[in-house]
Formats: structure tokens, C-alpha cells, sequence
């Protein structure tokens, strides 16, 4: 697992295979590396269908590409999911490395990519128990230019409240980056198979899925967040054992 974390803080992504079919196992793998980042959902979630959800993941329905909880003040850094029970028809993991995205979209419309990164937009989460806002740019990048965050997702981005001058602009700078994620030139797609868990940077690499059938099977997932720095310096200590 040390090869497979330290290629996902390179590349964004890791597939690790082979686990156990066992509840918690996402849970008890993190605390191998440091303590589980609880949310307003908990230090561990569920994801499967269920009746009356507060959030779209706990349905059937496709998920565009998105990362989790832009609405917070420093989104999670890095998501484990692991898959318990995959039998369902659909539900393909979907995922776009945002730093990719970023350097296509600089190269075919420098403007689109500036006014993304510049202007501000809010984000919101609300339910009976909490109401999560933060307001920052889709694209944040460093004085170098490259990327430090992605913050993407249509299900928790609020009204956008510009002055309408800049609306027409930052809509179709949206549409653009819209569209490249989507392109299956930067897209990947695959199965993710009972005992396999996914690790990816949240900040980086957006997720979605495709739409399943929760009659022709079971699919129950379960996730966990962590910090960066814990990660890194876990494997920083690792390697000083080695």
C-alpha cells in the first residue's frame, strides 16, 4: 500500500486491490496512517441507495464529476471509498485529474481559465442539521501558476451571485472546463470491484458515477477522508525504516 499512496500524492489516484470483505476496513486502514477527517456526515460514510437522503450519493442516480464538500473552509484532502458489494448494474467510478484539465484549459483559453480563478462564487450545504457555506473560486493556483484546488460540484454550488456583466462570461468559462472534464480524453472509467479501495486527492482528481439499478443488485461502498499532511508524513516515516 506504501507504493500505491505515494503514487496517488504524485499522480492524484490509487487503486489498491485484494482487501478483505470486512465492515470498517476503509476505517481501520486510514487509522494506519492517521486519524479519519469527520464532515457534517460523519468520520465514516455509507455510500449506498437509501430512502429520503440529505445527499445525492445516497441515491442510484449517475453523479457528474464533482470533489466533495467545496462548501467547507478547506475541503477534505484526500478520499479513500471501499467497495464492499458491487453487484448492481451501472455504477461505473468516474474520475478527471484536475491538474490535467487546468493546463488543456490554459492552452486553449488563457481568459476562460483566468476568470474562473479570480472570481469568487458560493458554495452551500443545508439539511435539518446544518447549513456549510463557503464562498472561493472554482480554480485556485499558486503564484506559479499551477494548481492548488479544484472546487466543482453542481449539487452544492449556490445561486451565483455576480454583478450580471460578468455572468455571460463566467457561464461560458464554466461550459468550457465543464466540457473538457467530460471529454473521454480526460476522463477514466471502471468497475470498482468488492475488496478494491480507491484513494485520490479530493482537492485534485474529481469523482462521479454512473447511474445503477439498485433492483438488479447490492452496492455499498464505504469512505473516509484524511489529511495530506498525515499522509505525507506518514510515508516520510516509513521511508526513514526502510
Amino acid at each position: 500500500m506504501k507504493k500505491r499512496l505515494t503514487a496517488m500524492l504524485r499522480d492524484g489516484l490509487a487503486l489498491i486491490t485484494d482487501g478483505p470483505l470486512v465492515e470498517e476496513e476503509v476505517s481501520r486502514l486510514a487509522e494506519r496512517i492517521g486519524p479519519q477527517r469527520a464532515t457534517n456526515f460523519g468520520a465514516r460514510f455509507d455510500v449506498r441507495s437509501k430512502p429520503n437522503p440529505n445527499n445525492a450519493a445516497y441515491t442510484a442516480v449517475g453523479l457528474p464529476l464533482h470533489i466533495d464538500l467545496p462548501n467547507w473552509r478547506h475541503p477534505p484532502d484526500i478520499q479513500l471509498l471501499y467497495c464492499l458489494q458491487n453487484g448492481a448494474s451501472g455504477g461505473e467510478s468516474l474520475f478527471a485529474d484536475g491538474a490535467r484539465v487546468v493546463e488543456a484549459l490554459r492552452q486553449q483559453d488563457p481568459k476562460a481559465l483566468a476568470i474562473l480563478s479570480e472570481t469568487p462564487i458560493d458554495f452551500r450545504f443545508q439539511d435539518e442539521s446544518h447549513d456549510i457555506s463557503m464562498r472561493a473560486p472554482v480554480v485556485t493556483l499558486d503564484s506559479t501558476g499551477n494548481l492548488v484546488e479544484m472546487r466543482l460540484n453542481n449539487w452544492i454550488r449556490d445561486a451565483l451571485h455576480l454583478p450580471v456583466e460578468q455572468m455571460d462570461a463566467w457561464y461560458s468559462a464554466y461550459a468550457l472546463l465543464w466540457k473538457l472534464f467530460h471529454s473521454e480524453a480526460h476522463q477514466i472509467e471502471f468497475t470498482l470491484r468488492p475488496g478494491q479501495m480507491v484513494a485520490f486527492d479530493n482537492r485534485r482528481v474529481l469523482h462521479g458515477r454512473r447511474e445503477f439499478d439498485p433492483n438488479s443488485g447490492a452496492r455499498h461502498l464505504q469512505g473516509t477522508y484524511l489529511d495530506r499532511d498525515m499522509l505525507a508524513s506518514r510515508l516520510r516515516v516509513l521511508a526513514r525504516q526502510d
